[in-house]
């Protein structure tokens, strides 16, 4: 099948988008900024029916700060997470991760929600979500649910979402003055957006080096993101002496599941997801030192 004979339809709000979804009468996928979309049907993977195209559906595109949470609709595009200054104050993992994703044009085309929805295990928003304990609203014609993020995911490019169900908003703790996060990334150039590895980190900090716990999750070394468990339980030894900190690198290498494929082996990713953790880490210290 050509892409040319693709149908593709244009719902003119999110009911008629839902509506659309609950008939399901052809092999349909949801399309917004397209990035993913490009790269898989170059590969031949994805070859729907009907596109859905709901970039046009302004009501899913915001940030907003309500009832202690903040609220971020799947239409915003990275470069609108990236100049958010609320996000930049209360959610600076995010934004960190928003900035690696691939060049400018691709910032400024793709979606967060297309990010989460594409449930790529290199997705470099995800790792960001995870630590900053995102829930995903999902909205059918008839009734909706919330999702911890970590119980989105089933597999490489799958995920619990319906057929008849699509992505209405995302919503992130924010993070508290004493808390600090960082996003790091192991990719072949910042034009290609594919992580070999990625790493979010959220620490909490008392005084010094005092840490009173923290969240790390991987990103390209699983099936789907995981957080390094093994790791957060040891950020409270305080003080994040150096030594500490090279030894939850080194556990960490041992955490990790990678798999080798065409872009690096197991052995190099578990390399990486140490090396990237403890660069991380101390750069979060000279940051809180620095405050």
């Amino acid at each position: 099948m050509l892409v040319s004979e693709i149908e593709i339809i244009t719902p003119q709000s999110v009911n008629d988008c839902l509506l659309l979804l609950s008939k399901n009468e052809t092999e349909h996928r949801i399309i917004a900024g397209g990035t993913d979309a490009v790269v898989r049907m170059k590969e031949g993977k994805w070859r729907p029916s009907a596109w859905i195209n709901i970039k046009g559906l302004k009501d899913l595109r915001y940030i907003k700060e309500k009832n202690g949470a903040i609220h971020i609709g799947p239409l915003t595009t990275h470069t609108d997470i990236i100049h958010s200054p609320l996000l930049q104050k209360r959610a600076d993992v995010l934004v960190e991760a928003c900035r690696e994703v691939g060049a400018v044009q691709m910032q400024n085309m793709g979606t967060i929600g297309g990010n989460i929805g594409t449930a790529s295990p290199a997705g470099d928003t995800i790792p960001a979500l995870y630590v900053l304990e995102a829930s995903i609203e999902l909205q059918s014609i008839n009734s909706s649910r919330i999702i911890p993020i970590n119980q989105l995911f089933t597999g490489p490019g799958r995920t619990v979402i319906k057929p008849n169900e699509m992505i209405t908003n995302i919503i992130i703790k924010p993070q508290t003055e004493n808390e600090i996060g960082i996003f790091q990334k192991l990719g072949p150039r910042k034009a290609q957006s594919i992580s070999i590895v990625n790493v979010a980190i959220m620490l909490s900090m008392a005084s010094n080096r005092e840490c009173l716990g923290g969240k790390i999750a991987f990103g390209a070394v699983a099936p789907t993101i995981i957080r390094a468990k093994k790791c957060e339980a040891l950020l409270s030894l305080n003080p994040l002496t150096d030594d500490i900190i090279e030894n939850i690198a080194k556990v960490a290498w041992k955490e990790v599941m990678p798999i080798t494929d065409g872009r690096a082996t197991a052995e190099y990713r578990r390399d990486m997801a140490s090396a990237l953790l403890e660069r991380g880490l101390f750069r979060l210290m000279r940051r809180w030192e620095n405050k």
